[in-house]
């Protein structure tokens, strides 16, 4: 019988009111001899400031690095200060690019890393991958490190826009489309199915489905712990494949053709599930369309004002953004009419 190892962040706390307190939680698990904490200019230099004042007042010695955009040379930077100064703990506060910033620097200089999101628009929060910026062309995915502590303070979460609330559930949901290629991928000797990390993802986004809205503690709390699960479920399988299928590889095409035009992640992720809900015959499609209506995600391309025939090459180029992963596209792709009849079935024709 193989064993395997996975990757489990030592503290993992939802709870409310908890920025300013963060030194009682990492003090008991983790060396907090000078901590660094990232944060970019927006919403988030507050919050972070709000963070190194408690870590300051709890005798902590910390510096605060603001302006993470998510760029791959300022996770370099990162890197190379945590170095200089011997930094003994890195926290990213803030949303996806700042969090991803600091994340890669952790990775690449072995050192644990709290992420704690003031927004819940994706999965990035808690996975093992940094989405950055490199000096010329688009933004790349880098093997990181899961990390080592991640906090989420639900009253920051409700503070967030609403839009990024309905596109993390964009992203959460995309889930149950992503196994659905990924079993298909094993059936055709292009993957290794893992039954239990399909079971964690699978099990992060399934309570979702039935949300009625966003505007709760509920809602929230749902939200938060299913993407801390999708998390944990590509640590355990070592690969995003739990959580990233057609679904997400149509996100690309999109980002590719928009340009500055491109919507948030989990809006875009959201068309490409219901499209691959539609490739794959998915029982969910239904609840996937009630879902979006009830909560305001797109069910259709103009809802996030991108023209069917955008649409369509976005669809026909996704998977030359990743050849390797074999998804239902990889099924579809010589076939122009058949992606067209799906697509007129996933959007309402």
């Amino acid at each position: 019988m193989s064993s395997r190892t996975i990757a489990i962040p030592r503290l993992m706390h939802v709870g409310s009111g908890c920025l300013g307190g963060l030194a009682a939680l990492l003090e008991p698990e983790f060396e907090v001899r000078r901590l660094c904490v990232g944060s970019g200019d927006g919403p988030s230099f507050a919050f972070a400031q709000r963070v190194t004042d408690g870590l300051a007042e709890a005798g902590i010695e910390v510096v605060h690095r603001s302006a993470l955009s998510g760029r791959l040379d300022q996770a370099a930077e990162l890197a190379a200060q945590t170095i200089v100064d011997e930094v003994s703990l890195l926290v990213g506060v803030g949303g996806g690019r700042v969090i991803d910033t600091v994340k890669l620097a952790a990775a690449r200089t072995n050192t644990d890393f709290i992420s704690v999101p003031t927004t819940i628009a994706h999965d990035g929060i808690s996975s093992p991958v940094a989405s950055l910026a490199p000096a010329e062309g688009p933004r790349r995915s880098y093997a990181a490190a899961m990390p080592a502590g991640i906090i989420v303070d639900i009253d920051v979460i409700a503070s967030s826009p609403e839009r990024t609330l309905r596109a993390g559930a964009g992203d959460l949901v995309s889930n149950l489309t992503a196994i659905l290629d990924w079993r298909l991928a094993d059936g055709h000797g292009r993957d290794s199915y893992d039954a239990f990390s399909a079971m964690i993802a699978e099990s992060a986004a399934r309570p979702v489905l039935g949300l009625e809205q966003l505007g709760d503690r509920d809602s929230h709390e749902r939200l938060a712990k299913g993407l801390l699960l999708s998390g944990l479920a590509m640590a355990a399988a070592g690969t995003s494949r739990p959580c990233s299928g057609a679904e997400h590889l149509i996100s690309h095409s999109l980002d590719a053709i928009l340009g500055e035009r491109a919507a948030m992640h989990g809006e875009q992720v959201a068309l490409g599930c219901l499209f691959a809900a539609a490739a794959h015959s998915s029982p969910d499609l239904a609840a996937l369309e009630r879902l979006f209506a009830r909560i305001g995600l797109p069910t259709r391309p103009a809802d996030l004002g991108i023209g069917d025939d955008e649409m369509l090459a976005a669809i026909e180029g996704a998977p030359a953004t990743r050849p390797d992963r074999y998804t239902i596209l990889s099924e579809l792709i010589e076939s122009p009419q058949a992606l067209e009849r799906l697509a007129q079935r996933a959007f309402g024709g």
